[in-house]
């Protein structure tokens, strides 16, 4: 196929030139979250947005990765900078044979920026490529929660509205060296909607 690099971290202004991959697309029961490399130049240019690429020599980007502060109008904005979402991992289908989700995350979470966060990722089965994959919703949680754990990452419970939805969806973080427990406690009752003064 050609040369595969993972950039992690891509700055603004990187993506112009670059064209998706038609394996991360629009399907008949799944759709990618991101359409156009406009939304990687918006993400790369949040406050500490983060985008990886796993780009295939010289333009074509298979796979990504992105991630951000939560927005002021989801619950773990309470705790300010403390929260971090890894907010999508995508490979294109004509890809998903090489491992790249998994180089993905850890090229992401390779900087020591992790290390004061409790980066969080919310599992939502309605964005599950669940026809692509030749899963059921059981079998994809599962390789999720396999996926994530290899770097880091743990289960935890919420009744936060939209994950509790439906058994399927999860919630999984990864906690950082620094983090204190002061601040691990604060999370643990946020996620049951109780917020605790610092």
């Amino acid at each position: 196929m050609g040369k595969l690099t993972i950039r992690s971290n891509c700055p603004p202004g990187f993506y112009a030139g670059l064209q998706l991959e038609e394996g991360l697309g629009h399907f008949s029961h799944y759709s990618s979250i991101i359409h156009k490399l406009e939304a990687f130049e918006t993400i790369a240019s949040r406050k500490e947005g983060r985008v990886t690429l796993a780009l295939l020599e010289p333009n074509l980007i298979v796979g990504y990765g992105t991630c951000w502060y939560p927005d002021s109008d989801d619950r773990w904005s309470a705790l300010g900078e403390l929260m971090y979402e890894m907010g999508a991992v995508e490979v294109s289908r004509n890809f998903r044979s090489l491992q790249l989700a998994g180089r993905i995350l850890e090229a992401t979470l390779n900087e020591d920026f992790f290390e004061d966060k409790i980066t969080y990722m919310c599992g939502f089965s309605w964005h599950w490529d669940l026809e692509g994959s030749g899963m059921n919703a059981v079998q994809y949680r599962q390789m999720m929660m396999k996926l994530y754990s290899r770097v880091g990452f743990r289960e935890v419970y919420t009744n936060e509205p939209n994950i509790a939805l439906r058994e399927e969806n999860l919630m999984m973080i990864r906690v950082g060296s620094r983090v204190t427990p002061e601040d691990q406690r604060r999370f643990r009752y946020l996620r049951f909607g109780i917020k605790q003064p610092k």
